[in-house]
């Protein structure tokens, strides 16, 4: 069976919370690197083998920076000390990655422990995408990291669908919540609009 190798995923800049900092994913020659099968990733199931075989080489005491899966596959960029380091799960097998830190500042407080990757969450997500735009939709890539506005744990969700592409939405770490930001945006400025001059009001809009 002819193998695909990976494309996208080597080279690939990558924005962390807060500091000037970036991640930058340099990976080595990636012939006979396999992304076949990788669209079960995209299902509870199939991130669970990511999951567990990461877990393996990392250790369930890792700290992660930032967890993506796309369909060049599951990517975890892991912090070792003030350093940091990575694996990528593509083609059913674990790839070590090299991950240098770009800009100055400290790592420290942007990760966050392994075990808080809930592999239960994929599914809620697809399924929350799904109900809003409708049973054709496509996740395309899903981004578990640290907010660069709250420093809270988060899930970036990008999809299409219904004629669209670009859409974008947001997910607590279990999958839960899934909801369009721009969507959100939009609720709270007509909130704002028919508060008027209520100054209570106004402050109910903005804790929405």
């Amino acid at each position: 069976m002819r193998r695909a190798p990976l494309k996208a995923k080597w080279g690939l800049i990558i924005g962390l919370a807060v500091s000037a900092l970036a991640l930058a994913a340099c990976g080595g020659d990636d012939d006979g690197i396999s992304n076949e099968g990788n669209e079960d990733l995209f299902t509870t199931s199939g991130f669970q083998k990511a999951y567990d075989a990461v877990q393996d080489k990392a250790g369930e005491n890792a700290q992660v920076l930032q967890l993506q899966i796309t369909a060049g596959g599951a990517d975890f960029k892991l912090r070792s000390g003030e350093q940091a380091t990575g694996f990528v799960y593509t083609g059913g097998e674990v790839h070590d990655e090299k991950v240098d830190i770009i800009g100055p500042g400290s790592i420290e407080g942007q990760d966050f422990p392994f075990s808080e990757i809930d592999p239960a969450a994929i599914d809620k997500i697809v399924s929350g995408v799904k109900s809003d735009v409708g049973a054709g939709a496509k996740v395309t890539v899903m981004t578990l990291e640290k907010s660069a506005v709250d420093g809270k744990l988060k899930w970036t969700v990008n999809a299409e669908g219904g004629g669209r592409t670009g859409l974008v939405y947001n997910a607590e770490p279990d999958g839960s919540n899934v909801t369009s930001p721009i969507a959100a945006a939009s609720s709270i400025t007509d909130c704002i609009k028919n508060a008027g001059s209520d100054v209570a009001k106004i402050q109910a809009c903005a804790q929405q």
